[in-house]
């Protein structure tokens, strides 16, 4: 079970980035969530289940896994 500021960033990646290899700034999701810690855990958390990739500290990429989770509605 992802914690809901996991749950909201998929959601926001869902209406705004639907294909997998979608990246997002962490600029963005500052600008979207704040810069709370928990913002940051949350993306850590996603990283960790396979739903998104960090191919470096300002990017977040949709994998195919995470992908998969949005078109089904199980994140």
């Amino acid at each position: 079970m992802q914690s809901e500021i996991a749950r909201e960033i998929l959601a926001y990646l869902r209406s705004t980035h639907r294909l997998p290899g979608a990246r997002l700034r962490i600029t963005t999701l500052d600008e979207r969530f704040g810069t709370d810690p928990a913002v940051a855990a949350a993306v850590s958390e996603l990283a960790r289940t396979g739903y998104v990739a960090t191919p470096d500290a300002g990017t977040v990429e949709l994998t195919p896994r995470g992908y998969e989770a949005l078109l089904s509605n199980k994140f």
